[in-house]
């Protein structure tokens, strides 16, 4: 009788030590899977066919993953002592844009934060919880233009140019004073917009989760977006 109890025993230890170490390749292949890629402008380069000054109403965009209007996080995780970059998106974004003697003026846009997914399900519904963004209470985050921009440099040939645009982050009900760096594009009788602005999360009053030591994410990460506006 006391083999098979040995040999039992010694599966489960064996069984324990493969979960152990297998356990974070799992997650990160199986589970968490690769980050999408950041987003960045879509590459077209139409000329611009409408004069940029006017009001500009953020719409959908192409029917193309990579090219639609979205927004969203990437944070860094730390997989049992190996770096993992994760994000999660929703295509839920709302707002215009004003352009006078070719400066923009003012400019809001509004994500619906408890529309945001990412490939986990588990990560998510953490994500929406009271100790990070409460969704419950705060269901939207807004970024808001607080300077005008001059944007006379962004050409009509579709060629892409590099704004910092000084914005207020809203995230949690906490506004933030930080500056976004856009890549913006004319082309066509669009604009695209594609940027991103890196955080502090406790400086949005937002806990950074550690998940018994198995996952813990960084104390950093960055917003990003992707407009596609269309002028009313």
């Amino acid at each position: 009788m006391k083999k098979p109890v040995l040999w039992g025993l010694g599966i489960l230890i064996v069984l324990a030590i493969v979960g152990f170490t297998a356990g974070p390749w799992i997650y990160r292949e199986c589970i968490a899977g690769e980050a999408d890629a950041e987003l960045t402008l879509p590459g077209q380069t139409e000329a611009a066919t409408t004069d940029v000054n006017g009001t500009w109403t953020v719409v959908p965009g192409p029917d193309d993953d990579a090219k639609r209007t979205q927004a969203g996080y990437r944070v860094d995780e730390i997989l049992r002592g190996s770096p993992l970059t994760v994000n999660g998106r929703t295509p839920k974004v709302t707002g215009e844009a004003v352009v006078a003697a070719e400066k923009l003026e003012s400019a809001t846009f509004t994500v619906d934060v408890a529309s945001i997914t990412s490939p986990e399900s588990a990560r998510d519904n953490q994500f929406r919880g009271e100790d990070i963004l409460d969704t419950g209470k705060f269901p939207t985050a807004e970024l808001r233009v607080t300077q005008p921009v001059d944007v006379a440099a962004v050409p009509e040939t579709g060629a892409p140019v590099t704004l910092d645009v000084p914005v207020s982050l809203t995230v949690k009900g906490v506004a933030r004073d930080v500056t976004a760096k856009v890549n913006v594009q004319r082309a066509g009788d669009t604009i695209v917009a594609a940027g991103s602005v890196p955080v502090t999360w406790t400086d949005f009053k937002v806990t950074p989760p550690d998940f018994a030591g198995f996952v813990t994410v960084e104390p950093t990460g960055t917003i990003e977006f992707l407009v596609n506006l269309a002028k009313q």
